[in-house]
């Protein structure tokens, strides 16, 4: 017997060691049956993941907008509250975060991966591109994006709808989205 082939004798018969192709099916369907249910739970995790990042983002947005406000106020600087309303809130940041791809202009928007923010420097709204693991529900707005715009809140007590700090009450800002979402847990 050939020791180069790695053969055996089998009931007097010579046959090959090593799997039949039915053998080699049964354990292709196994192991894709296996990777299919390892998917099936953590394609949500991911999605779940990304949405907690989201809302982190969010949260620290809206942390960094109260913290430039109250900053101006202390230092004196009360009439210049509104303008945090009209730039991009990822400026305040120290080191946006490594999924924010910058400004960018008019047609742009489109080449922005998922999970991903940006601002739009034409319409002023800083954006969030949703990756696709999720379950997000645009509620019939941008099937795959939720757009803020800083609302600066105060109480015009003069009625000239123009904040001025010795007049008005200022209220606070507010990272709102523009368009109504729904993205489950």
């Amino acid at each position: 017997m050939s020791t180069a082939r790695a053969r055996r004798l089998h009931g007097g018969v010579e046959r090959a060691a090593g799997f039949s192709l039915i053998e080699l099916v049964v354990v292709v369907v196994i192991v894709g049956i296996l990777v299919a249910v390892v998917l099936d739970r953590l394609l949500p995790l991911i999605g779940r993941a990304e949405r907690a990042a989201f809302l982190q983002t969010q949260a620290d947005l809206q942390s960094a907008l109260l913290l430039e406000a109250a900053e101006r106020i202390t230092s004196g600087e009360s009439a210049r509250l509104a303008e945090l309303a009209a730039g991009n809130p990822m400026r305040l940041f120290l080191r946006p975060p490594l999924n924010y791809v910058g400004p960018l202009g008019p047609g742009d928007a489109d080449k922005v991966p998922g999970a991903s923010w940006y601002f739009d420097e034409r319409d002023g709204l800083l954006a969030y591109r949703v990756g696709w693991h999720t379950r997000f529900d645009p509620l019939g707005a941008a099937k795959d994006r939720v757009e803020f715009r800083v609302a600066f809140v105060f109480e015009d007590r003069d009625g000239d709808a123009k904040f001025d700090p010795t007049r008005d009450r200022f209220g606070g800002l507010r990272l709102e989205p523009t368009h109504a979402y729904r993205w489950p847990d």
